[in-house]
């Protein structure tokens, strides 16, 4: 079992205090390929935390993977990890994530596309507990439209559940995106699906505040209903 790095070091990172990250790698360089508490690596510790100046400094000279290279964005290595490697377009971290999931949580379009291309599973779930797909996972992170169109253009899959019976309509609903809402309906997302409290996407929007948006999704509700 891959041990958790001192609280020492996880804090440096989170402070974005790259003398003290020096100081504590050099003081034992084995602590670069320990975990965060979270389970994942210091690299995707850092991309969590905005701290992705310290990554280079982390990875101690190996090179990135597939998750990790979604997470950052860098389409480059991202290539070389999944044309080396086949499985690794479903790699998963040690946090439950695949590539396309993080790729997606983090807006990172190109990343996106490539892992698109190579077949990424769409419909995945995290083995973690917010059971999440890709799309919950653009939805809930970045919520960059172009990725959620390109995800949705793709073929995920509108109506998949997450935890608490969350689809991706309630996280756009969340966010009050109006435009995603339409385009997750006009794909066959259903304005009366219920979490596992009974929460609609309409009433999830106005307890979030989006009044307006909620409306719009209660008037779905009803041409539903009729």
């Amino acid at each position: 079992m891959v041990p958790t790095a001192p609280e020492a070091l996880l804090a440096a990172i989170r402070a974005k205090d790259q003398l003290a990250v020096m100081r504590l790698l050099d003081e034992d360089p084995t602590r670069a390929g320990m975990r965060a508490t979270g389970g994942e690596s210091l690299v995707l510790h850092a991309a969590y935390v905005g701290a992705t100046d310290l990554v280079p400094m982390l990875l101690r000279g190996r090179p990135l993977d597939a998750c990790e290279a979604a997470a950052l964005g860098d389409v480059t290595s991202l290539r070389t990890a999944v044309e080396n490697d086949d499985d690794a377009r479903v790699l998963r971290s040690s946090d439950g994530w695949t590539p396309l999931h993080l790729a997606a949580f983090f807006g990172r379009d190109d990343a996106v596309a490539l892992l698109i291309d190579h077949g990424a599973p769409l419909d995945a779930h995290s083995t973690n507990a917010t059971r999440n797909t890709p799309l919950h996972a653009a939805l809930a992170g970045a919520t960059k439209a172009s990725v959620v169109r390109r995800l949705i253009l793709a073929g995920a899959g509108v109506e998949a559940r997450g935890a608490q019976n969350v689809t991706p309509l309630h996280l756009a609903a969340s966010r009050g995106d109006a435009a995603l809402c339409d385009l997750l309906i006009a794909r066959g997302a259903d304005p009366q699906a219920l979490m596992e409290d009974g929460t609609t996407p309409a009433a999830l929007a106005i307890a979030r505040g989006f009044t307006e948006l909620g409306e719009h999704l209660a008037m779905q509700e009803r041409v539903e209903t009729d």
